[in-house]
């Protein structure tokens, strides 16, 4: 009854709340069906199976699977830079501190199972699909480069860093230590963060130890405190 009620309930032309919902819902199934199954074993005909909305429902949106596919990477990246964006206001107000916070929360996103379902997909499937991979690139991981770079740019800007610095390159390095190697340890199980505290932990020892190497006098903590 209840399918039934739902394939009434997005039959036809929706209103704007339904089209949003409907909108989601189409792209969540996608997100987890070409995380489980890969991009080349997915149809369209079986997104809207699993929706139990019509093929054309998605076809109207999504002119191909490609299209779909990137949709699904862009509204990705979108929400990485949502949820781990600081205020302008922190920014301002204590940068180093900014910088560690985004850090610890796009831990959390890269390590959420949804990515790293997608990025087995890229894996096992990049070398057929390159463009895919490549509007990866562009949407999530350059986008992710260019907030670590504005944000290690407000620190070398408050007098943080030590002089000679690269920012982009540095921003890079940091973000491979704090971020990629977790996610590639995680995606080939050798090292399981699970939980909050393994990822504090494992945080606090990585940033400590590059900020050794970048940071003038005073060092900071993680804790927000600096001490000499």
């Amino acid at each position: 009854m209840a399918d039934q009620d739902r394939k009434k309930k997005f039959s036809g032309r929706p209103d704007s709340r339904m089209s949003e919902e409907l909108d989601a819902l189409i792209l969540k199934t996608a997100t987890r069906l070409f995380g489980e199954q890969g991009y080349a074993a997915t149809s369209v005909e079986q997104i809207a199976a699993v929706a139990k909305v019509g093929k054309q429902t998605i076809y109207r949106r999504h002119p191909s699977k490609e299209n779909l596919f990137k949709t699904v990477i862009s509204e990705l990246g979108n929400s990485f830079l949502l949820a781990a964006s600081p205020s302008d206001e922190m920014v301002s107000s204590d940068p180093l501190q900014a910088l560690y916070k985004t850090m610890r929360m796009l831990l959390d996103l890269i390590l959420s199972p949804e990515t790293l379902s997608l990025s087995r997909t890229f894996i096992a499937e990049g070398w057929r699909f390159p463009d895919l991979v490549n509007h990866a690139g562009a949407h999530i991981f350059e986008p992710l480069e260019k907030l670590t770079c504005k944000l290690l740019t407000a620190v070398s800007r408050a007098g943080l860093l030590k002089v000679g610095c690269d920012l982009e390159e540095t921003s890079q390095m940091l973000a491979t230590l704090c971020l990629g190697g977790p996610h590639q340890q995680m995606l080939f199980g050798r090292r399981i963060l699970t939980t909050a505290e393994e990822r504090d932990a494992y945080l606090d020892h990585a940033w400590r130890a590059f900020m050794t190497g970048i940071l003038a006098a005073p060092a900071f903590s993680p804790s927000g405190k600096r001490s000499r």
